[in-house]
């Protein structure tokens, strides 16, 4: 990838895990901030994968992942990489620990003046608040479509948790035939400001254009 690409589009390009393999591996150091892999041939296998190397990325804010014929369960470990989790004052500690640690590197890397510097570990934020320690994932990003999935009600379920726990900036693009009309209206009345889709959308399934459906949060009143 080029070093400054921001934007990268790949939809329908038969993209298998080892097409994923080769493009999560340069994600590592990309300044990618929007990629759509929608409608490929890729597995449960790469989405693992992708979710690891979101990790050591914090450039990314729109992905895309629609129409890969995939369930709810397939995507849980990528979901798990957006929003604030509580953690236990061990965890704390040794996220603080860490933070510490990258800070250091920063700091000698600035005295380097142009010499051979340190990598700098993509780290999330520390969040302490009255209930406890929390850690906050992928706060830059903004968008993610897993929308033309085999998304049911149980998906429902884990969409609203997801919401639940992002900020008010995130949004989440779904797009189902099998989500019953019950659970989005349930989500909309939460969320506000939803195009959910109970069935596919004929442009959507255009492999020329973005799937349309979002869910964007309403703010919370201060």
């Amino acid at each position: 990838m080029a070093p400054k690409l921001e934007t990268l589009y790949i939809r329908a390009n038969d993209i298998d895990d080892e097409g994923m393999a080769a493009i999560c591996e340069k994600l590592k150091m990309s300044t990618l901030k929007s990629l759509d892999l929608s409608l490929n041939k890729f597995t449960q296998k790469s989405i693992t994968l992708l979710a690891e190397i979101l990790k050591e990325n914090n450039t990314l804010e729109f992905l895309g992942l629609a129409g890969l014929n995939l369930r709810i369960k397939d995507f849980e470990v990528l979901l798990n990489e957006f929003g604030k989790f509580p953690l236990t004052p061990e965890e704390a500690a040794i996220l603080q620990q860490r933070i510490t640690e990258r800070d250091a590197i920063v700091a000698k890397n600035k005295k380097a003046k142009g010499k051979k510097v340190e990598p700098v570990p993509v780290l999330p934020r520390l969040v302490q608040e009255e209930q406890g320690a929390f850690v906050a994932k992928k706060e830059e990003f903004t968008y993610l479509n897993i929308g033309l999935n085999e998304l049911d009600d149980a998906a429902a379920e884990e969409v609203d948790k997801l919401l639940a726990r992002t900020p008010g900036k995130f949004s989440v693009g779904i797009t189902s035939k099998s989500m019953s009309v019950e659970r989005v209206q349930a989500l909309v009345a939460k969320y506000g400001d939803c195009l959910l889709y109970t069935s596919p959308s004929p442009r959507d399934l255009s492999t020329s254009r973005m799937p349309s459906s979002a869910c964007k949060k309403k703010k919370k009143k201060k």
